[in-house]
């Protein structure tokens, strides 16, 4: 099969995820990215910005852009980006439809007994997305989103609650900035449905997010489409073999379902599976 320049650029994106995420904490401005110096978690709009070199205060940069600093301010809760939730290219492709006041902090943070990993799926647009995976006595370098009720009811609505994502709450998580002291607390995140992709015992961590060892092995999203692929006996090349998990429906279900014989479950217990309506969550 040759692919057309078209199919092409779709195998191209699904091999760049998770869409090149920033090395530092920013804050998403309807599609621009902020690079925040000193994030105030209380009180986010007193947060420092480096907008051109020089260090600001959100609250003045905001409204010298147009926007109500208050947009910042209302309640909100932290969500673990495992993947590409972190990237300004994807957060823009899911909110670019909500111009004006999308705002949103992207906060990385050092986390503890969590690991960013490979689930045992394709997504509909060709790349094997992330999960997560409890692995006590890891660090993972990880970044969580703060997101408004309005910003969560859209971001639910990207992630397929109930058929590809559990949106579940995990406790007494520990989580680290530099130079901010550690905090134990909740925070939420999307799980696999599908589970972790396992291979004799080994589980994959993103390779920008985590250190391999004994048990995760770091692979890049081309290593573990190739990995996936093989798993699977296809004869196709890496990219018609890609191409047909995005544009052909009955294929990328054939495939997952095979794939579940490689998943492993998320092994947290210290979670609480959340199915009720989204405005519980904001209600002091």
């Amino acid at each position: 099969m040759h692919l057309t320049p078209t199919q092409r650029a779709m195998v191209a994106r699904a091999k760049r995820y998770p869409f090149d995420p920033p090395s530092t904490s920013y804050l998403f401005v309807d599609g621009a990215s902020w690079y925040l110096r000193d994030y105030n978690r209380r009180e986010p709009r007193k947060s420092l910005v480096n907008i051109n070199g020089s260090s600001q205060q959100v609250d003045q940069v905001l409204t010298h852009h147009g926007y109500d600093p208050a947009a910042l301010s209302v309640p909100r809760v932290p969500v673990i980006a495992s993947g590409s939730n972190a990237s300004p290219t994807r957060l823009n492709e899911k909110y670019n439809g909500t111009p004006g006041q999308t705002l949103i902090p992207v906060i990385k943070y050092r986390i503890a007994d969590l690991v960013p990993a490979f689930s045992a799926k394709f997504a509909s647009y060709g790349s094997i997305t992330a999960t997560l995976q409890y692995a006590p006595g890891f660090q993972s370098d990880m970044f969580v989103t703060y997101l408004s009720e309005a910003q969560l009811i859209r971001m639910h609505e990207t992630e397929a609650i109930g058929d590809e994502y559990h949106f579940m709450q995990i406790n007494n998580v520990t989580m680290r900035r530099t130079g901010v002291r550690s905090m134990v607390v909740p925070v939420y995140a999307y799980i696999s449905v599908k589970g972790v992709l396992q291979v004799n015992n080994v589980q994959f961590a993103l390779s920008a997010m985590a250190i391999a060892n004994a048990r995760f092995a770091a692979k890049s999203q081309v290593e573990i489409l190739q990995l996936a692929r093989e798993l699977l006996n296809s004869n196709q090349t890496l990219d018609v073999f890609i191409y047909e998990n995005i544009s052909n429906e009955r294929i990328r279900h054939r495939h997952n379902d095979r794939l579940q014989a490689y998943s492993a479950p998320f092994a947290h217990t210290e979670v609480k599976l959340m199915e009720g309506p989204t405005r519980a969550l904001f209600i002091p």
